[in-house]
C-alpha cells in the first residue's frame, strides 16, 4: 500500500518536469498523438459454380401435315370480239375575217367628225369529228380453272439430338482485408502547442 502511494506521488512530481519546455529542449513547435488508422476492406465478387455443365440424348418424332395443291380442271381459251372506231369532236377557232381598218362616225363634243379605226379581226368555232381509235379486234382471254386438293405430307423426319445444359454459376461477395489497422502520430493543437 506504501510502496503505490509512492510511485503516485513520483509520478505527479516528476510529470510537470517532464512536460516543460525547459526538458524538452526549448519552445515546443508542434505536438503529436497516437491514432489507430483502422483497417481497410473492400468487397470481392467471386463466380462459384452451382451446376456442371451436363448433356442427354433426346428425340423428336416425325413430324406430318397437309399440304394444299392446285390442280387444272380447265385450260386457259382465248376468243375474239369486235369493237367499234371511236371519234371525237374537237374544236377549232378559225378565222372569219381579218383585222381591217374603216371610217366611222362619231360626235366629239356635240361636233360630227369622220374617224379612221382599227376594227379587229373575227373569229368562229369550228367544231370536226376526229378519228381517236380505229375499229378493232380484240382477243379475251379466259383463265384456266384449277380446283385444289389437300393431301398429307411428311413434314419433318424423326431424328435425335443432343440437350447441352450449361454450367451454373453464382456471384458470392466476401470482405478482403485490404490494408491492416496501423498506428500512426498524428498533429494536435492544444494550449502551449502550436
Amino acid at each position: 500500500m506504501r510502496r503505490r502511494f509512492w510511485s503516485a506521488a513520483a509520478a505527479l512530481a516528476v510529470g510537470p518536469v517532464l512536460s516543460s519546455p525547459v526538458f524538452a529542449g526549448g519552445k515546443t513547435l508542434s505536438c503529436y498523438e497516437q491514432a489507430i488508422v483502422p483497417a481497410v476492406y473492400q468487397t470481392v465478387n467471386e463466380r462459384v459454380l452451382v451446376q456442371a455443365a451436363s448433356s442427354y440424348e433426346a428425340s423428336k418424332p416425325a413430324v406430318y401435315g397437309y399440304r394444299t395443291r392446285r390442280v387444272l380442271v380447265q385450260a386457259e381459251r382465248v376468243s375474239y370480239r369486235k369493237t367499234p372506231a371511236v371519234y371525237q369532236t374537237r374544236y377549232r377557232k378559225v378565222l372569219s375575217q381579218p383585222a381591217s381598218i374603216g371610217w366611222e362616225y362619231r360626235r366629239v363634243n356635240g361636233r360630227k367628225i369622220l374617224c379612221k379605226v382599227k376594227i379587229p379581226a373575227v373569229y368562229s368555232t369550228v367544231g370536226e369529228q376526229v378519228l381517236v381509235q380505229p375499229a378493232s379486234r380484240v382477243a379475251v382471254r379466259q383463265p384456266a380453272v384449277y380446283k385444289t386438293v389437300k393431301e398429307k405430307v411428311l413434314l419433318q423426319e424423326a431424328f435425335k439430338y443432343v440437350v447441352t445444359k450449361p454450367a451454373v454459376y453464382k456471384t458470392v461477395s466476401r470482405q478482403v482485408q485490404v490494408q491492416p489497422a496501423r498506428k500512426v502520430w498524428k498533429p494536435i493543437y492544444v494550449s502551449g502547442c502550436r
